[in-house]
């Protein structure tokens, strides 16, 4: 056997050792990529949902409380498979005004289906494989006018 022949033979093999750690690394990049497309897209939605409710609500009484129905259907439109739930959080008080102020804590979550075989187990939530739930939090100031 000539020398030739023994380091095609090395080649070989050592493909065949590198090449699966090689494709999960890229694969995982692949998914990591997508995952934090879908993060950012479920934040900008969660966002939009949050400056609707901060706009068309208040957090105490003598003024509309959040509509979850309305907020889960604007979510809805953007996201079909996410989920919100928005409540109002007392935040400081306003001495001058001597009232409270309010943000709208707006929550939401989105399963999504992970894509490469590898990264997927990796990443998924325990017990349910395949399946990364994503979750976003965003708080909004309550707009409303100074009550005499």
């Amino acid at each position: 056997m000539r020398a030739s022949d023994r380091r095609a033979g090395q080649v070989v093999v050592e493909m065949i050792l590198i090449l699966p750690v090689f494709l999960a690394i890229v694969f995982s990049i692949m998914e990591i990529g997508y995952v934090s497309f879908q993060v950012i897209v479920l934040n900008h939605a969660t966002f939009e949902v949050a400056r609707i409710g901060g706009m068309t609500s208040c957090g105490m009484g003598g003024c509309p409380q959040p509509d979850q129905a309305k907020l889960s259907a604007v979510m809805a439109s953007m996201l079909s498979k996410a989920t919100v739930v928005c409540q109002p959080v007392p935040t400081v008080m306003d001495q001058q005004a001597n009232q409270q102020n309010f943000d709208l804590q707006c929550v939401s979550q989105e399963k999504v289906n992970l894509i490469f075989p590898i990264s997927s187990i990796i990443l998924s939530d325990k017990g349910n494989p395949g399946v990364k739930t994503l979750t976003a939090s965003v708080a909004m100031p309550i707009e409303r006018p100074l009550q005499q």
